[in-house]
């Protein structure tokens, strides 16, 4: 056992130290740009929950009551979702990548279609299936379940 001891020694005393430095230097590197990712993940995460809450706050996760002129109330707000729907798509695993765009196509198709007639033609309805707050809070649901940390 000293022997092998002895011969690791030997070997540390004649090999210079500078590839050990640049390695070592190389894994400090790694480890503050993966500080770095997690932190701008984070904050993508954030942002997109926050504008999504604040945006749509009378609809979602209570629904309130649906605004006057509906389509317009939507996708007047449809911009600053969809930059930081864009923001946190870098972040998002590649295996779950088609699905976050599918629903954010099905939730920006969904508020580019619903009129105000729509939801009163829902209102008289008694079909439950297509009453857009129930599909309206489905969409949000599944955009959301994207942010979680």
């Amino acid at each position: 056992m000293n022997e092998s001891l002895e011969q690791i020694a030997v070997y540390f005393e004649a090999v210079p130290l500078w590839p050990f430095l640049i390695f070592g230097f190389l894994g400090v590197v790694a480890i503050m740009v993966d500080l770095v990712n997690r932190r701008r993940r984070i904050m993508a995460v954030e942002n997109f929950r926050n504008t999504i809450e604040m945006e749509l706050i009378d609809m979602y996760p209570v629904h309130k009551r649906w605004p006057n002129n509906v389509n317009q109330y939507l996708t007047a707000r449809l911009p600053e979702m969809y930059q930081n729907f864009e923001v946190l798509r870098v972040f998002v695993p590649q295996k779950n990548l088609l699905r976050y765009n599918n629903d954010w196509n099905n939730f920006r198709d969904f508020c580019s279609n619903l009129t105000d007639e729509k939801i009163a033609a829902a209102e008289q309805s008694v079909n439950q299936e297509s009453d857009p707050r129930v599909v309206f809070h489905q969409l949000v649901t599944n955009l959301l379940k994207h942010a979680e940390m």
